[in-house]
């Protein structure tokens, strides 16, 4: 049997396209991959860089928050200073409180440090001192725990309010 060269040049012709085909089909298909992951690696940059720039404005806000909470717990302390100084030469400075208000004002005093404080149920709640405090209070204790009350409410309204400007700008 004779084999023909003619016939053997086609073979090779037709394994060698088939080949070819085959390559650029692998080729074309690592170059839809490569576009996938040039594209999702574009993406990932992206999130990174958008969580870069929140997470340094959320740190400026926060920053800003503590700044002025800062300044009001000094404030705070000048003005309780000077109330003690006045509230020294009161006559009536040691008369009480009505027991009845005196109590409710201290029971909910408790309840609100309780509520703030994180439950351990390994260990007695420690905002649960109610056995070690007094139960009366003078008129002069009830003044000097209204400015440090309103600079708690205020260090409250600035976090909120930091809280606010970081929910309008991830917006």
């Amino acid at each position: 049997m004779k084999i023909n060269p003619g016939l053997i040049g086609v073979l090779v012709i037709a394994g060698l396209s088939v080949a070819l085909v085959k390559s650029c089909s692998d080729a074309s298909s690592l170059q839809s991959e490569n576009d996938v992951l040039r594209s999702d690696n574009s993406l990932q940059g992206q999130v990174i860089v958008s969580q870069a720039l929140n997470f340094n404005r959320f740190n400026q806000v926060a920053e800003h928050a503590n700044r002025l909470n800062s300044l009001i717990n000094s404030s705070t302390e000048e003005t309780v200073i000077e109330y003690r100084e006045i509230l020294r030469r009161e006559k009536t400075c040691d008369l009480p409180v009505p027991a009845d208000i005196a109590g409710g004002l201290l029971e909910y005093a408790h309840r609100l440090r309780a509520s703030a404080m994180h439950i351990d149920t390994n260990r007695p709640d420690a905002a649960d001192d109610r056995a070690a405090a007094a139960s009366s209070m003078t008129y002069c204790q009830a003044v000097l725990w209204i400015k440090p009350l309103l600079a708690v409410i205020e260090q409250g309204n600035i976090k909120l309010s930091g809280i606010r400007e970081i929910e309008k700008l991830r917006k």
